[in-house]
């Protein structure tokens, strides 16, 4: 490159002092007072030059100490993930508390209550009403030794409230004996057979589910006894149903 430009530099001045000549002017002097095979001055710096090439990896350094440890800082939560299949059903949890009634159920609620309870205190007062009462239970057996035939002392104890007593135990049993003591007669109790003959039920057609029949009946003595009636000893006697015998009513009270 320097060369070049050495050659470059000879040229130009060679040039230039032809054509002094051809002009028939005097050689000017250019500043060039050296003497022929003495270096001239260093001319200026030319243009840089291209960049070279890219050397060698050179060889891997030692390995560095360990650094420090990073901060334990939790970093953004990434992208959802596509949503995964369906589960199994899982099993049925247990039943939660029942909440609270609300406004218009606990009104109705009460309202029912306190009708309930007119009601329950009405058939008490009736009760009480009869010149002889005994409770058993949730039963009142009451009576005012009224006679009458089976029908009768039916409606008689209908419009109280109650029917004609009829033991359900040998608890009752025992307590309608006391309430018919000192009667003249033996009192009816609420069982028929008047619809199939042999098979007593009570005044709503329902089995009976607790008998005390005296030794050898209901005989249905002459055909004609469809109706039952309580001994002194508390057994049970079959009987017509058109005689007149002490009614004793049953009022449940519930």
């Amino acid at each position: 490159m320097m060369a070049l430009l050495k050659m470059f530099l000879r040229a130009f001045l060679l040039l230039q002092f032809a054509m002094q000549l051809s002009d028939g002017a005097e050689p000017q002097n250019l500043n060039c007072p050296t003497y022929g095979g003495v270096p001239g001055t260093p001319g200026h710096n030319g243009l840089p030059g291209r960049d070279g090439r890219d050397g060698k990896d050179g060889a891997i350094g030692p390995k560095g100490e360990k650094g420090e440890p990073g901060v334990n800082v939790q970093g953004p939560p990434g992208k959802a993930g596509p949503s995964g299949p369906t589960g199994a059903k899982g099993e049925r949890g247990p039943t939660g508390q029942p909440g609270l009634p609300g406004r218009g159920n606990t009104a109705d609620s009460l309202k029912s209550e306190i009708q309930h309870l007119n009601a329950k205190i009405s058939m008490i007062e009736k009760a009480v009403s009869f010149s002889t009462f005994r409770k058993v239970g949730q039963k009142y057996y009451v009576t005012d030794a009224f006679d009458a035939t089976f029908d009768n002392g039916m409606q008689y104890c209908k419009d109280f409230g109650g029917v004609i007593a009829l033991p359900s135990t040998a608890l009752e049993n025992q307590a309608l004996l006391k309430v018919s003591s000192g009667f003249n007669q033996k009192p009816y109790i609420g069982a028929t057979d008047r619809k199939t003959e042999g098979q007593f039920v009570d005044t709503e057609g329902k089995q009976l589910t607790f008998t005390n029949w005296s030794p050898g009946q209901p005989d249905d003595y002459k055909g004609v006894q469809d109706c039952a009636t309580m001994l002194e000893s508390g057994l049970w006697d079959d009987v017509g149903c058109g005689g007149l015998h002490p009614i004793i009513c049953e009022i449940e009270i519930r």
